[in-house]
């Protein structure tokens, strides 16, 4: 463990900084602290120019200053940098409010309040009650230290180059880093067409699905997410499609309960739920067991042409998993919740009434959006312990 001292991201103007300077100095013996900014308005040691970012910041920053608190100098006067949530420690504001809230006024007070948010650290409550994308290789590379310094319950991306690229040692490296937490798993689906016309297609799809199928279960994943391949364009008739499916994917479905891993299929390209449904019904029919949905809101948003209402309608009474993001219609943006056109406080309602909640996955495609994803869930939906509780093996269900 290292024996630096914590660092402390500072952001405001230079005339914000001057004006907190008795803070500033109580704060000394706390930790490094680190002044971003617009170099135009007084020296900083990270220029962020004119249009102030955090979550650009964090993404370009080495290891070593990774903020553990940040302080935010607003006074309702100047405007706050973007990506005050994106940032995986506690965000406090002087002046003005921030994530985690204001600080006193008065210096030592204030210095007191910002030493307990360090000891304490980020916490927020989704984090225990929902999973997190990460792909096999970015767990054990890029991803390692933010997984193995956060209590986040991995969606473990087996992708084709995961299958080509890793081996037994790597898998053995994964299950021990993910021990004791809840994983699921999401299967490979670039250029895959496991109901494909082409028998030889059809076969290598399944090839593939079922050694990422294997590679879930001895990484402990609780459900495994599958992609149908559909693309409504080409294959336009969805009753044969499912049968071929179902023929395929049939040994996968078996292989997967028999591990205790449940198979969902998740929305992408299709433009209305009914591919799903006789997917669905086809594959539990071929291999004799239960198999569920993945209702992607964000794709529900921006590739379909039904509203949310329906994919709901359709896919609830068999709903294993939620993928939550956000986009603004036009492109899979894979913004946080709430950042898009994605009705929340519908899928609130909704879920409230479930008897059991599905698994809830974010899918961030950086690191910034999976911290404002999680303050996000907060906001919009409150707190999980007012009207959820997180169980040992699924996702939330309800008190």
């Amino acid at each position: 463990m290292s024996d630096s001292p914590p660092v402390i991201w500072i952001c405001g103007s230079g005339q914000a900084r001057r004006r907190a300077a008795p803070l500033i100095e109580a704060l000394n013996g706390l930790g490094a602290c680190l002044f971003l900014g617009d170099g135009a308005q007084g020296e900083v040691h990270l220029d962020l120019g004119a249009q102030p970012d955090l979550g650009l910041a964090l993404e370009s920053c080495p290891p070593g200053l990774r903020p553990r608190a940040c302080l935010w100098l607003g006074d309702g006067h100047e405007p706050p940098p973007a990506g005050l949530t994106s940032l995986p420690c506690p965000v406090l504001g002087l002046g003005g409010e921030a994530p985690e809230g204001r600080l006193p006024s008065e210096p030592w007070p204030a210095a007191q309040a910002l030493g307990q948010a360090l000891e304490q650290g980020l916490r927020l409550p989704w984090m225990a009650g929902v999973q997190v994308n990460v792909p096999l290789r970015d767990l054990l590379g890029q991803y390692r230290h933010l997984v193995g310094s956060h209590p986040l319950n991995p969606e473990v991306g087996i992708d084709h180059q995961a299958l080509d690229t890793l081996g037994p040692a790597d898998l053995r490296q994964a299950s021990a880093m993910l021990a004791g937490r809840r994983v699921s798993a999401h299967l490979p689906f670039g250029d895959l067409v496991p109901g494909s016309p082409d028998p030889q297609v059809a076969a290598l799809a399944g090839g593939r699905l079922m050694a990422a199928g294997q590679w879930a279960l001895e990484l402990g994943a609780v459900q495994a997410v599958l992609h149908l391949g559909f693309e409504p364009r080409l294959h336009q008739d969805a009753q044969p499609y499912a049968q071929r499916l179902a023929a395929t994917l049939a040994p996968l479905a078996r292989l997967l309960a028999d591990g205790g891993c449940r198979l969902v299929m998740e929305n992408t390209f299709e433009l209305e739920p009914s591919p799903l449904l006789l997917c669905r019904q086809a594959l539990a029919q071929a291999s004799g067991v239960e198999v569920g949905f993945c209702l992607d809101v964000g794709h529900a948003s921006c590739f379909s042409r039904t509203g949310l209402s329906a994919w709901w309608r359709a896919l609830s009474p068999h709903l294993g998993e939620m993928h939550l993001h956000d986009n603004d219609g036009l492109g899979d943006q894979h913004l946080p919740p709430g950042q898009g056109r994605v009705d929340w406080a519908f899928l609130a309602q909704e879920l409230a009434a479930l008897p059991q909640a599905p698994i809830l996955t974010l899918e961030p495609h950086a690191e910034p959006h999976l911290w404002a994803s999680l303050r996000a869930l907060e906001n919009l939906w409150g707190r999980p312990g007012q009207a959820w509780a997180i169980d040992g093996s699924g996702g939330p269900v309800l008190t």
